[in-house]
């Protein structure tokens, strides 16, 4: 039966938007992206609360299913991510470290990713160094050790050389792109240095582009919570969440009405309208106003006027039998894809989904 309901509205208790995540969901995503790669092992990105999705559940179910290594940016966010899935498991911190943090380091046993050839100086000053991984910058210009550095970085590291070393790609959502084989080859000349280091390369895109890309492990994000790139042919993922909001009324407008702040659509057939409690307040994007949609019941339904802080407005009238204060409209998920959505408000589903707060109540199913 499709969300939307009676049945819904008696359930939810509450006229605010929820976000029904799918843990099993999750876990198909990341076996199916280490089908793609199966030499390497398949690790997984779970910074940003694990992209919007809540990082304890989701860590805990890929744990589970047999992910050993994570990935996050902060290290206070591998502290939080320690004390959700315990002792056996491997976690990077992208942004790195200061020498001060060599104590948290070492008791949460988080791996801080050095990308300058300073900091690495500093971190090697530590008596009893932690161990550590180094990004090397394959033409990102963002992080990392310039390519032109690494036999200085191989000199540097010669006593107590790093245990992982990675890179990112700039462009794995268009697989066309010549920068990702120069990237691969320049990879794979700098991690030539570090014979004993595990190596990293490849993110969803990446993983997408085959074997060559995956090295030691891969670090698939996005994908796991069914966006990204492209898909390769054959290769279908499944929806992380559910974005749904409640609808708080219904009702009809004529044509020469208008809808919302700034009254920027204006009807020209007589239409039915729901409001729904859901906005930018809620974290999802106000560029959305007059270009994103919803669906009731699998009925597609164009959000008409501005998204405000607590409020959306659809226009209902092709799915006016479904439309009752308390029935769901569904946002993201399996009939309004995470990718798709996104694309209407110009933007990416990375942006959509990390961006939901915490007034989306997340339910983990």
């Amino acid at each position: 039966m499709p969300h939307g309901g009676a049945a819904d509205y008696a359930a939810s208790m509450s006229f605010s938007p929820r976000a029904r995540v799918h843990l099993q969901n999750i876990v198909a995503n990341w076996r199916t992206i280490a089908s793609l790669v199966s030499q390497s092992e398949a690790g997984a990105v779970v910074k940003a609360n694990a992209y919007g999705h809540g990082v304890a559940p989701v860590a805990r179910a890929l744990h589970a299913a047999g992910c050993k290594t994570f990935f996050v940016a902060y290290v206070d966010e591998g502290v939080e991510l320690r004390n959700a899935i315990g002792a056996e498991a491997t976690i990077l911190a992208f942004n790195g470290a200061e020498p001060g943090d060599a104590d948290l380091i070492r008791t949460h046993q988080i791996t801080p990713v050095l990308n300058a050839l300073p900091a690495i100086r500093e971190w090697l000053k530590l008596s009893d160094t932690p161990s550590y991984a180094v990004h090397v910058d394959t033409g990102m210009n963002r992080l990392g050790v310039r390519m032109e550095d690494v036999p200085e970085l191989e000199d540097l590291t010669a006593s107590g050389p790093p245990v992982h070393v990675m890179s990112h790609l700039v462009d794995s959502d268009d697989r066309s792109r010549a920068i990702n084989a120069e990237q691969l080859a320049r990879f794979k000349d700098a991690a030539s240095h570090f014979p004993h280091a595990h190596t990293s390369f490849a993110n969803t895109g990446g993983c997408f582009m085959g074997q060559d890309y995956g090295f030691d492990i891969v670090r698939p994000g996005i994908g796991l919570y069914g966006g990204g790139p492209p898909l390769p042919d054959g290769i279908e993922l499944k929806p992380g969440m559910t974005l749904e909001a409640p609808i708080l009324t219904v009702q009809s407008v004529q044509p020469g009405e208008t809808v919302g702040y700034g009254a920027t659509y204006t009807f020209d057939t007589p239409r039915t309208l729901a409001t729904v409690a859901l906005g930018y307040g809620d974290g999802f994007l106000r560029a959305a106003g007059n270009k994103g949609i919803a669906s009731l019941g699998g009925i597609v339904c164009p959000i008409v006027g501005r998204v405000s802080m607590d409020l959306i407005t659809i226009d209902v009238t092709q799915a006016a039998d479904l439309a009752m204060p308390g029935a769901f409209a569904q946002f993201i998920g399996a009939e309004i894809l995470l990718e798709e959505q996104a694309r209407r408000a110009g933007t990416v589903g990375y942006e959509l989904v990390t961006g939901l707060g915490h007034r989306v109540r997340r339910i983990y199913d």
